[in-house]
């Protein structure tokens, strides 16, 4: 099995919060992508935190997509393996829910989601499977989305094209990719590869990075930048309801 994880360099830290999945999974390979990495000099600070043995996959993206859906891919590609966030502790009866859950993809989360969005909930073995539908296009938000994503678990060899969603966000200015979800961009991903519901299971521990510097916000600059990379991003797949409805929120802020 391939354990992995992503974050940008200056949360490298973060690294020994990952280590602890690695020791109680024992996985066959570690993988971690790291952002932000533009000079060779940096693998020396990331030495201090890398799991021994590790394999890195680096590049200056600058926002989390790119990270996530190469991780992904690689992972699909193998058919067995596991995504976590670099601030996340999978819970010790992890291993067992993990026998419990035969779908071939599904997803961890710290609490159940209480949202119109989950479908249904079945019970297997000794835990609750939720079903979240990833899409609802004429939504006021989250129309392409994949619901909570703390770990990202596959099980068998899954085509998923990320190709086409990696080329729309790089070919964006930095600013406005940072700001899409990677939960909007891996839902692209599963939707075009046909998949209507994500599974997901409460077997995990976050611990926020608390990175974000508390400064004033200026809520109305961060609608309109938000607005106008939805707007390209779904404009350029092909998602026009939600393409449309950012668009129209993008004009009216600003015209403030």
């Amino acid at each position: 099995m391939i354990l992995a994880t992503y974050l940008p360099i200056f949360r490298a830290h973060e690294l020994r919060i990952f280590q602890k999945n690695v020791e109680m999974l024992r996985p066959d390979q570690v993988l971690v992508c790291v952002d932000y990495f533009f000079d060779e000099r940096q693998r020396d600070m990331l030495r201090l935190y890398l799991p021994p043995g590790a394999s890195l996959i680096v590049g200056n993206w600058r926002n989390r997509t790119s990270c996530l859906l190469r991780l992904v891919d690689v992972i699909a590609r193998e058919g067995d393996g596991l995504v976590v966030d670099s601030d996340v502790v999978l819970a010790g009866e992890f291993p067992e829910i993990n026998r419990w859950v035969e779908e071939p993809l599904y997803h961890v989360a710290e609490a159940p989601w209480r949202h119109r969005r989950v479908v249904r909930v079945e019970r297997r073995g000794g835990v609750d499977v939720y079903y979240w539908r990833i899409k609802a296009l004429w939504s006021r938000y989250m129309q392409v989305f994949v619901g909570p994503k703390l770990a990202v678990r596959i099980k068998k060899r899954l085509l998923l094209d990320v190709k086409p969603v990696l080329d729309v966000v790089e070919s964006m200015d930095p600013l406005l990719a940072s700001v899409i979800a990677d939960e909007t961009t891996l839902g692209v991903v599963y939707d075009r590869a046909g998949i209507a519901e994500v599974p997901f299971v409460v077997a995990c521990r976050h611990y926020p990075h608390g990175s974000y510097p508390k400064a004033p916000e200026d809520r109305a600059l961060r609608k309109r930048i938000y607005a106008k990379a939805l707007w390209l991003f779904f404009r350029r797949l092909g998602y026009w309801p939600p393409a449309l409805r950012y668009l129209l929120t993008y004009v009216a802020q600003s015209l403030r």
